[in-house]
């Protein structure tokens, strides 16, 4: 089997140093499982002036795709969609699948409505008077990451925080520990890989991400239970899918209530961890899907 790696924003040059360097740490780990099974010849996609007519040019001599890219703005989808349309077999989500996560309010309500804890999310209105002595979080509705993404906790804040060029949700910010999981899905059914705590500081009113702690605890039963239940609200999901948590014991009343925060259809930044934390070869999982 050719396999085409390609990861957009390296490929493409056009972002954030942290979203550049997260993105060739994926595909150095990738590349890592890759080279580890015989059967199967890789190719990187290279840096590129016109990434997507280069890209549709590449699929056209491999088997196989794997697709890297954020979610904002339809790039994920729109990739996945190419090697869809080019009847090459994709080994990440759907576009389908892509569609519906990337979104992160359609991801609240199919949540919602599967009776998923998640996390109170609606449009964000400049116009309306928000009850300032609460904390919340701004961001936008397709981005990747902490990307963009608000911190308001004071009345200075609110005034500081800049026009918004797309789209954003407006969510409670909850504290609590930032956890995430590292799985596998097909056909409603979710593997659980790890538990992975992720680490922020906060500079700017904005989470930057700090460090990861990948298989940072064992599994009780419940995150596996989670996993299956997102599985099941999401069926079109496919290989590896991180989904981002806070568990908190601040709201409610309640004891160590975990919330769903996002659900993302590719690989993520714990997933450079992995092979090393675990001894697992993600591709071999994936390919074995």
């Amino acid at each position: 089997m050719k396999v085409l790696i390609f990861e957009y924003i390296t490929a493409n040059g056009e972002a954030s140093k942290s979203l550049a360097r997260e993105g060739q740490m994926m595909v150095e780990a990738l590349l890592s499982n890759f080279v580890k099974l015989s059967d199967v010849e890789t190719v990187l996609f290279p840096a590129e002036k016109n990434v997507e007519i280069e890209f549709q040019k590449h699929i056209k001599n491999v088997d196989a795709v794997w697709v890297i890219a954020p979610e904002f703005d339809g790039i994920l989808g729109r990739f996945c969609r190419y090697v869809e349309d080019a009847h090459k077999r994709l080994l990440t989500s759907p576009s389908k699948a892509v569609a519906l996560t990337a979104n992160k309010l359609t991801t609240f309500q199919i949540l919602h409505a599967a009776k998923i804890q998640t996390v109170p999310t609606e449009v964000f209105n400049p116009e309306f008077d928000y009850d300032k002595t609460k904390e919340w979080i701004i961001k936008p509705i397709d981005g990747v990451g902490a990307e963009n993404t608000f911190l308001l906790t004071t009345e200075k804040n609110w005034t500081a925080l800049p026009s918004l060029e797309k789209k954003c949700l407006i969510q409670p910010h909850l504290h609590g520990e930032k956890t995430s999981l590292s799985c596998l899905f097909k056909n409603g059914e979710a593997r659980l890989l790890c538990v992975n705590l992720q680490i922020f500081e906060v500079k700017n009113q904005q989470y930057v991400l700090q460090n990861i702690d990948v298989n940072y605890k064992l599994d009780d039963g419940r995150y596996q239970k989670l996993a299956t239940q997102i599985a099941l609200a999401f069926p079109d999901l496919f290989g590896y899918v991180g989904v981002d948590l806070i568990e908190t014991d601040d709201v409610f009343e309640t004891d160590d209530v975990c919330f769903v925060l996002e659900i993302n259809p590719r690989l993520t930044t714990s997933f450079v961890g992995i092979e090393k934390a675990l001894g697992l070869n993600v591709a071999e999982l994936v390919l074995a899907l």
